[in-house]
């Protein structure tokens, strides 16, 4: 069996055509209210983001896809943000946000993958050793920055991220 990276195959089981799933906006947004509030909708911040990790949603909001990079927090999108929907404030982190693995997981069915740990930069996920079996991965929330560079990498759309107020459990 080939697991090869295939985006229409990401694209399908990712879409979220009745607007259930909270969108993921970019780092620094305002509460969702405030920020729908603000956005104008310009795009300046999709148009400018050097990872290219912003689209447009469906109603031409810029939300967070994490389906090639993860987020450096360069901050090239509150410097493009006129409107002000955007904001470093002092003692706020970029987001909440958390990366969660769920047990479609190849290495929880029991099957050797570390990619998620290869791509994370701040060595938020680990692989714990199991007697007698393959090694689990385990994320560390005091490192994990929810930047998404490991969600691209998976081969089997195990891994999302989730705000902080969903952050209890597995990705669902």
């Amino acid at each position: 069996m080939t697991l090869a990276f295939n985006p229409a195959r990401r694209n399908l089981f990712r879409a979220d055509p009745r607007g259930m799933r909270a969108p993921i906006r970019p780092p620094w947004s305002l509460d969702e209210a405030a920020f729908v509030a603000a956005c104008t909708r310009c795009a300046a911040c999709v148009d400018h983001c050097p990872e290219s990790i912003l689209v447009r949603d469906l109603h031409g909001y810029p939300e967070a896809s994490f389906e090639r990079e993860g987020c450096t927090w360069c901050g090239e999108c509150v410097r493009r943000c006129e409107p002000g929907a955007l904001r470093v404030r002092a003692g706020v982190p970029p987001w909440r946000h958390k990366a969660r693995i769920s047990d479609a997981c190849l290495a929880v069915q029991g099957v050797t993958c570390r990619s998620c740990g290869d791509a994370c930069e701040p060595r938020a996920i680990r692989f714990t050793p199991v007697v007698g079996g393959r090694a689990r991965p385990a994320i560390d929330d005091s490192a994990c920055t929810g930047c998404g560079a490991c969600i691209g990498t998976c081969p089997v759309d195990a891994i999302g991220v989730k705000p902080a107020a969903m952050n209890a459990g597995p990705l669902t």
